[in-house]
This record gives structure tokens, sequence and C-alpha cells, in this order.
């Protein structure tokens, strides 16, 4: 029964590579649902490691009943800065959810663009204004805006609208609680007000009678004033002509200041002008007169070395006379007797007859020469003279012209620095007389002004004439009123006695206790049957149903489905099926037992029945196995591909994450069909310790996928005995 199941895996005894195999088989499926698991173990316990921005930007409010809602008008009220006692509330790391950071609406604007912050909470500049409305006659919802982005995580978006219900069912209780308070602290507000009232009532009362006595010496008072207001009606009068004159003449005052002032504004800008143009003068003439001083001196120099020009020429030209007189008769002389002498001797030498030639030739071009050295330094003698005259006539010209612009300079220096004085005198000069238009001008205004006082005033002496005489009349009327107040007064003061014993109190502990109930009516509590330790540990159902079907997809991808060279013996087709399941069984336990190691050693993984939960994987990896091995054996490469489309379809209907329930139809018509689904429930209950029934059920639905895929598998066997056209030639080989 198990020999051929023992030669199948005796082949991976032959080499290292193949030893390996058998280890990555059985260590594969560890690794996927170990890393999956692990990433997902306890997210929600981690979001204090997502940074979330808060932008506070809540101006605070008066509390109801401690002063005015601005908060400044009333010193005295009490503040409430709700934004800042959130932000204390939610940035403590793992208070509030996320890692909430203060910042800018702009840093987290940036931020949640960039990916740096997961969300952003806006708290309104109003947010206090609205919470305290509520104590108010125009109540409103105070308001907080949540943002993130789902181009950078969709699930974080979802549990950020979880955190931002607490924040808010925490902040609704708070503030209902608050309000509820000063509502009950408000009986007692009324209830000291009205006790104040009474004795303000007695107090009113008593006022009434000194009213009643003071309205007859209002109404002596009000005959006097009548009086008085006569007299004061003919003063003004006299006040409104003398107002008119001096209007008139405050005016021609002001005329004139206006023009003075116009003219020395023009003339300042004018001295300004030529002060200007005079510095500008000041300034050529100042480099004039430089050029001026470095032109004559160039002269000097020019002259002295004129002089030394002919003071130098007289003795070189004396000197050339000399050397072309001694030369001359050097060769008329002593050359001239050479000479003769080699004719002599030589007679018939052409070259002496030639030299001789060439003798009386240089003679000649001395002489020549000698006369004009001669004439050179009698002309020479001729020209030093006109030459000295003319460049000292030149010099004297220079060093006048010298002298006359020195002279200019200095009275443009002086212009200059009068033109200046001219304008600062002429700028205090413009300054006194604006101050003096400015004057007259407010003059007239004041003067215009007391004019049209003047007329109201005796407009407002007319309506107090009037009035004097109402008051006269009206006192007596007030008399009769205070009769009737000190009536009303006393029974008023009554009435707000017996008013206040109605009124309840309440003290410090009943008000808490009562704002605590009505914040809060109804409490309520959540409860877990079966209830697993984590995140993952919920989720470890799915992925060690996943990993398990990959292992089982690994599995036959190192190991054959069935024993191909069986085929050609005499052994039965259902132990050759039999062959080709047995190993691939072996490998899925072993995968089981690293899967669980790792899951237990590393993830703390624990389960409510160990055994059984040992013992349903195994039987998840035998019925995946079954699959798997059916698919090879029946399509070869093809196989697989059906084995990894079957695990797309499951992962979507399996029920994994979400309930089937959510799903599209299709997904929960054919859920019950396919064994990854009875994996997941089984595993399911089994890890939180559940209904043992619906671990048995599962338990007997992946038996009988078992067996029906191992009967198949040797029905393939079968027909795999005969060899066909298209296996020797298939159309597709994977």
């Amino acid at each position: 029964m198990f020999s051929l199941p023992w030669l199948e895996l005796s082949r991976f005894k032959r080499h290292t590579i193949t030893r390996l195999a058998i280890i990555v088989v059985a260590v594969i499926p560890a690794i996927y649902g170990g890393l999956y698991l692990a990433s997902n173990w306890a997210p929600t316990d981690n979001l204090d490691k997502l940074q979330a921005a808060v932008v506070n930007t809540d101006e605070g409010a008066v509390k109801p009943g401690s002063g005015s809602k601005s908060g400044n008008s009333d010193k005295s009220g009490e503040k409430l800065h709700a934004g800042d006692e959130l932000v204390d509330q939610i940035t403590p790391k793992g208070e509030g959810g996320f890692d909430w950071q203060e910042t800018s609406l702009k840093e987290a604007n940036d931020g949640l663009a960039e990916g740096k912050y997961f969300a952003v909470l806006e708290i309104p500049e109003n947010f206090s204004e609205e919470l305290v409305s509520t104590g108010g006659d125009d109540p409103e919802q105070a308001g907080l805006n949540l943002r993130t982005d789902d181009a950078h995580n969709f699930i974080v978006g979802q549990m950020a609208g979880t955190i931002l219900n607490e924040i808010k069912s925490g902040l609704n209780e708070t503030t209902t609680a608050e309000y509820v308070t000063e509502v009950y602290l408000g009986f007692n507000d009324i209830h000291s007000s009205t006790k104040k009232a009474v004795d303000g009532a007695r107090q009113l009362n008593d006022g009434a009678v000194d009213l009643h006595d003071g309205t007859g010496e209002l109404s002596d008072g009000a005959h006097t004033l009548d009086k008085g207001v006569g007299t004061l009606q003919n003063g003004i009068g006299d006040l409104d002509e003398g107002a008119g004159e001096l209007e008139k003449g405050s005016g021609d005052l002001k005329t004139g200041a206006d023009k003075l002032a116009k003219g020395t504004t023009e003339a300042k800008n004018g001295s300004k002008k030529v002060a200007d143009g005079a510095g500008q003068v000041a300034d050529g003439t100042g480099q004039l007169r430089d050029t001026a001083d470095e032109a004559t001196d160039k002269a000097e120099d020019l002259k002295d070395k004129a002089d030394d020009l002919v003071e130098g020429t007289r003795p070189k030209l004396n000197q050339a006379e000399g050397d072309f007189d001694s030369a001359r008769n050097t060769v008329n002389g002593d050359m001239d007797d050479r000479v003769a002498q080699l004719r002599e001797d030589y007679p018939a030498d052409p070259n002496v007859a030639k030299l001789a030639d060439d003798m009386d030739n240089l003679g000649g071009d001395l002489d020549k020469a000698h006369g004009r050295a001669s004439k050179a330094a009698d002309e020479a003698k001729d020209l030093e003279n006109p030459v000295k005259d003319a460049v000292d006539d030149v010099m004297g010209k220079i060093r006048e012209a010298d002298k006359k612009i020195g002279k200019l300079d200095d009275g443009a220096q002086k212009v200059a620095t009068g033109a200046d004085n001219l304008h600062s005198g002429l700028i205090k000069l413009d300054a006194g007389a604006g101050d003096l238009a400015k004057g007259a001008g407010d003059l007239n205004d004041g003067v215009i002004q007391l004019k049209d006082g003047t007329e109201k005033a005796k407009t407002g002496v007319a309506d107090l004439k009037d009035g004097s005489s109402q008051l006269a009349d009206g006192s007596d009327e007030l008399d009769k009123g205070a009769k009737k107040l000190v009536d009303g007064s006393g029974e008023l003061a009554d009435k707000l006695a017996d008013g206040l014993k109605q009124i309840p109190t309440y003290d410090k502990s009943d008000r808490e206790n009562r704002s605590d109930v009505v914040a809060m009516p109804v409490d309520a509590d959540k409860l877990k049957d079966n209830s697993v330790d984590a995140y993952g540990e919920g989720l470890a159902a799915f992925f060690v149903s996943l990993a398990l079907w990959i292992g089982g997809m690994i599995t036959y991808m190192v190991i054959n489905a069935i024993p191909y060279r069986a085929l050609m013996s005499s052994a039965k087709s259902s132990r050759i099926a039999w062959a080709g399941y047995v190993p691939g069984l072996l490998f899925g336990v072993a995968q089981v037992a690293v899967l669980y190691g790792v899951l237990t050693f590393a993830l703390d993984f624990s389960a409510g029945s160990w055994l059984w939960t040992l013992l349903f994987s195994i039987l998840v990896a035998a019925s995946f196995h079954a699959v798997h091995q059916l698919c090879v054996a029946a399509l070869g490469g093809v196989g697989r591909l059906v084995a990894l489309v079957l695990l797309m379809v499951q992962i979507a209907s399996a029920g994994g994450t979400y309930p089937v329930q959510t799903a599209p139809g299709i997904f929960q018509i054919i859920s019950p069909f396919l064994p990854m689904t009875h994996a997941v429930n089984g595993l399911r209950t089994l890890i939180a310790g559940g209904d043992m029934f619906i671990a048995a059920q599962s338990a007997v639905v992946l038996l009988l996928m078992t067996a029906i895929c191992l009967v198949a598998t040797m029905l393939v066997c079968g027909r795999k005995r005969t060899v066909t056209l298209t296996q020797l030639h298939p159309s597709l080989s994977l």
C-alpha cells in the first residue's frame, strides 16, 4: 500500500537540492501565513503610530451666565477654550486614536497631500462660541471637520471616522453635562436673584415715598427754570450777531494767509533750483580750476624741456661742424698723400686708380656735408631767441588765465553758499506761512462752527423754553404717579416674596449627579461571545486557509501528482492515485506543523482548542492537496492555472474578512461548494472556542470533498493508461 508512495518520496533523497525542496515546500505556507498575519495582527492597537494633524483656530468664548460671548467685554466672565481642551485631550500619544500633532493649516494640508499625516482634524474659530450657544437664545451645533485622503489609505479613512465619532460622543456628553449643570445652577441664581428682587422692591417702595415728597420741590424749580430760559434766549441772540461779524473777518484772514503760503512755496521751489544750479556751477569751476592748475604745471614742464632742447642743440651742432671739418682735413691731407703714393707705386693697378677716384669723390662729399652742418648751426643760432620768446609769451598767458580761473572759482563758491542760505531761509518762511494759513483756516472753521452753534442754540433755547413749560405741567402728573408707585411697589414686594418660596435650589453634589444622568440617560456595554485576543487571531482562519492552499499548489509543483511510470504497470488505478496523494498529505502535515509553530512562537497565537484546531487544519491540508492532485493529474500544467483561478474565486467568496452576505449574489451562491469556505468556518469556530457542531459540519464537508477528489483522481489514472494523440501533441503545454 505504501511502497509506491515511498518510491515517490525516495526521489528527494538523491541530491541536496531535492532535500532542500522538501524544506521549502514545508516552510512556504508558514512564511505566507506568518507574514500576512504579522502585518495584520493588531493594526488598531498601533494607530498611535499613525501621525495626524489637528489645526486649532478656536478663539474661545465666555460660558453662559458668566459674561459676554466675546470674552473681552467682561473680564470677570469665565472663558471656555473648548478647542484647547480638545487638543490637550487627544494630543498625548495614544489618547486620541492617532498620534495627533498640533500644526498650522498650511502644514496640515501639505502633510495630508504628501502622506505625512493620515488625517487632519480642523477645529473652527467659533467652536467654543457654538458650544456655549446652547445656553443662549440662538443655539447652534458646534462642528468639527476631519479630512482624510483615500489616495494614501482607504482603511485609515474608515477608522478615522470611527475615531471622530468617539471624539464627538465625548464632546456631546461633556457639553450636555455642562449645559445641564448651568441649568440647575440657574435655579440657584434665580432664587438668589428673586431674593434680591424682593429686597429691591422694598427699597423701591421706600424710594417711591421719597419721590412723592420731592415732586413738589420739582414743580417750584421748573417755574424758576422757565424764567431763566427766557433770559438765556436774549443773550444767545446777541452772541449770534457777534459771531456773524467774526466769521467775515476770519474769512478775509484765511484768504490772505493762503495767498502768502502759495507765494512762499513758489519762492522756495525757485530758490531750490537756483541753489542746485549754483552748486553745479561751483562744482564745474572747481573742476576747471583743478584742470587749469594741472595745465599750468604741464606748461612749465614743457618750457623747461624747450629750454633744455635749445641749450642742448647748439653744442651738438658745433661739434658736428668740427667733426666734419676734421674729417675733411684728414681726407684731403694725409689720405690724398697716401693715395698719390700708391698711384706712383702701382701706376698700372686699376684698383688703385679706382681707390683714387673714390677718395676724390669722398673729399667732395665731406666738403658738402661740412657746408650743410655750418649752415644748420647758423640757422639754429638764429632760432634760439624767437623760440625762447614764444615759449615765455605762452607761459605768461597760461599763468594769467590760471589766476582768473581761481578768482572765478572763488566767486562761484560764494554764490553757491549764498543760494543755499537763501533756500534755507525760504523753507523756514514757507513753513511759517503754511502754519499761518492753517491757523487762519482753523480759526475760520471754528468761527463757522461757532456761528452754527449759536443758530442751534437759538433753536435749542426755544425748545428748552417749551420744555420748561411742559416740565412744570409734568411735575404735577409726576406727583400723582409717585403716589401710584408707592402702592404698586408694596404689592410687588409681597408677590415676589411668595414666588421665592416656590423656586428650588440644588447643591453641588446634586447638580453633578443630575447633569451626568441627563447628559447620558442611556448607557450600553458591548459584549462579545467567544472573543479573540487580537485582530490577527480573528483573521487567522482566513490566512491559514490561504497559506495551506498555496502550500498545496507548491507541493504539486515539486512532486508528481501521480507516479506516471506506474501507469504502464499492472498496479491498480486506486493504488496509483494513493501513491501520488500520500506524499502530498505528508507535506501538508509538515506545512501545518511549521505554520502553527511560527504563529505560536513569533506572534503569540492562541486557540480555543489546540488539539481540534491542529487536527482540523490537517484535514484542511488533506482536502486542499486532494483538490490540487486532481487538477494537476487531470489537466497537467493547466491544472495549476485552474487551482490559481479557484484561489481567486475563494478569496472573494469564502467570507474570510467580511461576511459572505455582503458580497455580490454570485459569490453567495458558489460559496457553499468551495472547500475554503468550510475551512474558514471551521477554523474560525475552533480558534475562537465557538460551537463545535459548526466545526464538525465543516469537517464532514471537507472529508466528503477529499473523498470525491480522490475518486476522481483514480478515474483520471484509469484514463491515463491510454495514450491519445492529444497527449502526444498537446495544444498547450505549461
